[in-house]
């Protein structure tokens, strides 16, 4: 089979079956018949974000381009990461979901803390969502990035007793040290820009996130977050399961 003529995915929200027909949205048609220049039987590839890939042929160019689906496959995730993230210091947190995104990440979820709060998400969030998109394109994902709204610290790590559970801290276990899972979900803690109070890592330690230290240094909020999610991203890990 040929090369895909756009070299990062299509987002499509439905995938239909082998056969079936879409019509493209006009900025996905943009990106694949104006700025890859794709012709008429040339292939790409397209993910709904949700697991499901497939291999489309181009069918009909123009504003609202049309592609036919070749093959289709859908899968789940052998494994999952959150990054529970208090605020970093001004507009920070665009990068960190960027990069959150590349690593596979499953869900960033923003915590307020006593010493900061996430007090501009509302003006953020689909800004945030654009940037989680292209970078699923760009990294060929299958699984696109959850942005959930902020929530208490409290509530957040409440939800994860069961989970394999890390805290960011300049005093924990050297990453180096630790195996990240290879299965199963993987939760990671990182405080706000002026740290979290004793009580609050008190409370993380009380819901079993064990402190690891991701360098030889103090690291920012969002250097901490894509540290932990790189070193969980590195696990020797299986491919998706497929669906039967």
């Amino acid at each position: 089979m040929p090369a895909d003529a756009a070299p990062s995915f299509l987002l499509l929200a439905e995938l239909p079956g082998v056969g079936g027909r879409v019509t493209l949205p006009e900025d996905e048609s943009h990106y694949l018949t104006r700025v890859c220049r794709a012709r008429a039987g040339e292939r790409a590839t397209a993910t709904d974000g949700r697991g499901g890939l497939a291999t489309l042929r181009l069918v009909e160019t123009g504003r609202r381009a049309v592609v036919e689906i070749e093959t289709c496959d859908r899968a789940r995730a052998p494994r999952s990461a959150w990054v529970l993230a208090g605020a970093p210091e001004g507009n920070r947190g665009d990068w960190m979901v960027e990069k959150l995104a590349e690593l596979g990440v499953t869900t960033f979820a923003p915590i307020d803390c006593e010493r900061g709060r996430w007090e501009r998400v509302g003006g953020r969030a689909e800004r945030w969502q654009r940037l989680a998109v292209a970078a699923l394109r760009q990294s060929r994902r299958r699984f696109l990035l959850e942005v959930l709204p902020p929530r208490p610290i409290a509530e957040a790590v409440a939800g994860h007793t069961e989970a394999g559970c890390w805290l960011a801290d300049a005093e924990g276990a050297p990453a180096s040290t630790l195996q990240p899972p290879s299965a199963g979900q993987a939760v990671g803690l990182v405080g706000p820009a002026s740290g979290l109070t004793p009580g609050e890592r008190e409370l993380a330690s009380r819901a079993g996130f064990r402190p690891i230290s991701l360098a030889d240094g103090r690291l920012r909020t969002e250097t901490a977050a894509i540290a932990w999610a790189g070193w969980w991203a590195g696990a020797p890990a299986g491919g998706p399961v497929f669906a039967s």
